[in-house]
């Protein structure tokens, strides 16, 4: 690049205006985000034979077996052998005149901005044949395989050739390090040896707005422009809370922000002379999403205080006076909660302007177990935003203000509308003071985002500017730990080749790159039917994850295990199995004759539009079974893998409210929701994250830091009392001793089956809850005799430890067996026989809850709720055990 681009100012200084942006363009197609030709190889191969009066045939076998993959290189192929061009030839056009032919042939898009579709109106323009003909007759067959991967917008295959054919050669012989690729940023600094142009490009992201600034000479500050996107963070990686925190160790003090699952919306508001806003909204891609996201315009006026209307402008409710910039999330809410990423899609096709809009799918009514996953649209869904920035107000740059700053300047700025826009939650961690038991931990604050779930969170240093490089966006995610993704076994039933992981790895289309992945879909027919076919219904794919020598290894597996090339005309009858594949898939290149199990992960679930079945986030393979290992019989059906899925994204089953009812009805115990589940997730995920960074720093060697921080989690080096038993526990509540021990926290409804049943309080002791009110029991000593008893106790008990404060919990844990211990009051119940439908464990005499009474009045409340649920449900049937309840007072 350094070599081309001294010859080129060599030989045509001085070089004609709009070459840098020209340039640009031309060789990363990819970043023109202005531009869409709505051409791939299919559509783009029968234009070009049209073009050059040949056969389409040589040009469509781009992708088979024994070619080279590349659209471009099959062009220069077949011109090679029809073009009269020498190899010397130079075509007469410049290149703004291919510039301007290209700019003409995305006009035809209504995917390209409007200002491309503007200067070629549709009453002067040329047909899209016409344009390709003039574009292509003078250009020669090294040419015009360029030009087709630029409206391809892919010069990879042109720029990087495969160094070898064969796929085993290509995959395990392969030198890393042999060819590094041309980055943009790279071609920058070759371009503009003083970086000018890169730091112009930093604030205003678009390659032509750079480019532009850059050949008019603008120097000093480079400020941010309305109507031109300004490049998004990037971000590391956090592998663990300790790994996180110690790439901002230079910091102070840290906000760890939720990390929201929506879409990127970088919101340009300029408000006209005639009082109106308008409103830019560009994608994390950078392209114009404006008239896509329309659903969200009004959202964001009415948090800022701006109306439609001029009229109805107020100097006293607009906190903008001539233009802002904000960061957001675009979402999809659900009532009042956000809901999963997948709706996002839906909502937008319905509320677009322009050629994304969709209108509302009609859905006929259907009696199916997933039938909420038919359609992504309803009446009480809707976009929302959730803010987390500011980057620039009333045309100052905000840039280089502290994020401490800036996050006071956005909360000025934006007044909140519940269910529609909100301030992203955030926790303050400090470094460098003394930990305090209080203070909350980012192992803390992680777990409970994992436990309801979020995707994740993002650390930034207080004192960081916007796209700081001493300061980066620290991001931490659950897929990004290593086992902490959400792992499920399900069949591989096909394979294909993909282009763009194939010019990842740089393999020819004779490699299997991506795997068709499917689920059982008649398992209960089967259990019914030993002879009934498998069904098997194949919906997502999966192209990441294998090393290079774990997919050669599947590759060789396939290729042997004579796989029947894929027709959709009909149905493979001499498979041992039948199948069907969602229609939004790109067909197989082949399917198996015997499924392969296949252990995957990923970060969480999501669905794909039109589909009635949850498939992991951003899959990765881990391990392909041979048969004589594991077989397909060992995988998850899609029953199973639903449950799971419904779960792992905060779901209630459907249809649960009308079993609750029913329950409440006949007297019995109601299913705990979701939301109730969570407290106990988020304890064992907070436990997982704390004893892995400890194993990990005593692996790795203790640091200083490692110390400081670690220091703020549990303590295992204080010893609590030893355990006594007491069948009838007086439970500290802070209040007076007439208050009824088991009175209802206000913030939470009562059980609706509670007033049904018959009063039972003072309980017996065949009750599974007896509660006295606090301070009537004194507390005995501790004898000798209690000490040596406990073990008798612990013998035939499971313990459940309801501690918010992590210090104590592990604390307790050092008294109790650690297989007598339970990490939820849902797995007590469960043990003890008190869920409905499930067999207690035949050993299990009494359930244990240890309960420290220095815990929230709110916390205590909800164990004790839960457990009055279950004591009113269980007197009408046959008692187990008795529960015993151990209290021990923190501030002895």
């Amino acid at each position: 690049m350094n070599n081309w681009t001294n010859t080129l100012r060599t030989k045509f200084a001085p070089l004609p205006e709009n070459t840098t942006a020209i340039v640009f363009r031309l060789l990363f197609p990819e970043e023109d985000t202005r531009r869409k030709y709505d051409m791939q190889e299919t559509r783009l191969a029968s234009a070009l034979a049209d073009c050059f009066g040949t056969s389409a045939a040589p040009l469509h076998q781009w992708a088979a077996d024994g070619s080279s993959g590349c659209l471009g290189e099959e062009v220069l192929k077949v011109l090679n052998k029809t073009s009269s061009y020498t190899v010397d030839y130079i075509s007469p056009f410049s290149i703004a005149e291919v510039d301007n032919m290209l700019e003409e042939l995305a006009s035809h898009s209504g995917y390209s901005d409007i200002s491309v579709r503007t200067n070629n109106p549709r009453a002067t323009r040329r047909s899209k044949t016409a344009i390709l003909r003039a574009l292509y007759r003078s250009l020669s067959p090294l040419d015009a395989s360029f030009l087709t991967q630029i409206i391809l917008k892919d010069l990879r295959p042109l720029l990087y050739p495969l160094p070898e054919v064969h796929y085993t050669v290509a995959l395990k012989s392969f030198n890393s390090v042999s060819v590094t690729q041309l980055s943009k940023e790279d071609a920058m600094k070759a371009w503009d040896p003083t970086r000018r142009m890169l730091n112009i490009y930093r604030v205003r992201s678009g390659l032509d707005e750079a480019a532009t600034a850059f050949d008019a000479g603008v120097t000093g500050t480079i400020v941010p422009r309305i109507g031109t996107p300004i490049g998004i963070p990037k971000s590391e990686k956090g592998r663990a809370c300790l790994h996180a925190l110690e790439i901002l160790k230079a910091s102070k003090e840290i906000w760890v922000e939720t990390k929201y699952d929506g879409e990127r919306a970088q919101i340009h508001v300029q408000i006209l002379d005639s009082g109106r806003s308008r409103i830019t909204i560009f994608s994390k891609s950078k392209r114009d999403s404006t008239w896509d996201r329309y659903g969200i315009h009004g959202v964001v006026r009415e948090a800022l205080g701006l109306s439609e209307e001029p009229s109805l402008d107020s100097s006293s409710t607009a906190r903008v006076k001539t233009d802002v910039i904000l960061d957001a999330e675009m979402v999809a809410w659900h009532g009042d909660n956000i809901d999963e990423f997948w709706r996002i899609r839906a909502l937008v096709e319905h509320t677009a302007r322009g050629v994304r809009h969709q209108p509302e799918p009609n859905v006929p009514p259907v009696n199916y177990s997933q039938a909420s996953l038919m359609t992504d649209v309803s009446d009480d869904r809707h976009l929302g935003l959730v803010f987390f920035d500011i980057l620039m107000l009333d045309s100052t740059s905000l840039l280089s203000v502290p994020y401490s700053s800036r996050r006071a300047i956005l909360e000025s700025v934006i007044q909140p509308i519940p269910s529609r826009a909100i301030f992203a939650d955030r926790t303050r961690i400090a470094l460098h003071t003394t930990p305090n038991n209080n203070d909350p931990t980012l192992h803390h604050v992680f777990a409970q985002c994992l436990a309801r779930p979020e995707e994740g969170l993002v650390l930034k240093a207080a004192e960081a500017g916007y796209n700081d490089m001493r300061f980066p966006w620290v991001k931490l995610k659950r897929d990004y730990i290593p086992g902490y993704g959400d792992c499920v076994d399900l069949v591989i039933l096909g394979g294909s080749w993909d282009k763009n992981r194939a010019r990842e790895l740089r393999v020819a289309p004779n490699a299997y790159t991506t795997f068709y992945i499917g689920g059982l879909h008649n398992a209960e027919q089967m259990k019914k039917d030993p002879t009934a076919r498998p069904h098997f219904h194949i919906y997502f794919t999966a192209s990441y994850g294998l090393s290079r020598d774990g997919l050669e290894e599947t590759n060789f597996l396939i290729k042997s295990s004579d796989a029947i090339p894929y027709d959709s005309n009909h149905q493979l009858a001499a498979l041992p199995f039948t199948f069907t594949i969602f229609p939004g898939l790109v067909p197989p290149t082949v399917i198996l004759r015997e499924p392969l199990l296949a252990e995957l992960f990923g970060a969480g679930f999501t669905k794909s539009p039109r589909s009635r079945h949850y498939e992991l986030r951003f899959p990765r393979i881990t391990k392909i079974f041979r048969s004589r290992e594991r077989t397909w019989q060992d995988g998850m059906n899609l029953q199973d893998l639903h449950k799971v899925a419904r779960d792992v994204v905060g779901r209630d089953r459907s249809n649960k409210d009308i079993d609750d009812w029913n329950n409440s009805v006949w007297g019995k115990p109601i299913s705990p929701s979701i939301s109730r589940k969570r407290k106990a997730k988020a304890d064992i995920w907070e436990e997982k994250l704390i004893a892995d960074d400890r194993l990990r720093a005593r692996k790795q060697g203790w640091t200083a830091f490692d110390s400081r921080v670690l220091q703020a989690a549990p303590s295992i080096c204080s010893s609590p009392l030893p355990l006594r038993t007491r069948t009838n526990v007086g439970v500290s509540r802070n209040s007076s001793p007439a208050s009824p021990p088991l009175a209802p926290n206000p913030s939470t409804p009562p059980p609706r089956h509670k007033a049904r049943l018959p009063s039972v309080y003072p309980s017996p002791i065949s009750s599974p809850l007896a509660v006295q009110p606090p301070n009537k029991i004194p507390s005995p000593a501790i004898s000798t005799k209690d000490r040596e008893s406990i073990s008798d106790v612990l013998s035939k008990s499971l313990v459940f430890v309801a501690a918010q404060n992590p210090i104590s919990r592990e604390r307790w844990k050092l008294k109790v067996p650690p297989e007598r211990i339970v990490h939820s009051l849902e797995a007590l119940f469960i043990a003890c026989g008190w869920d409905s439908g499930v067999p207690p464990s035949p050993w299990v005499r009494r359930g244990i809850i240890v309960l420290d009474v220095d815990e929230s009045i709110v916390h205590k409340t909800n164990i004790l709720d839960a457990m009055n649920e279950r004591r009113a449900a269980c007197i009408h049937q046959s008692n187990r055990a008795a529960i015993s309840m151990l209290e021990r007072n923190m501030l002895d």
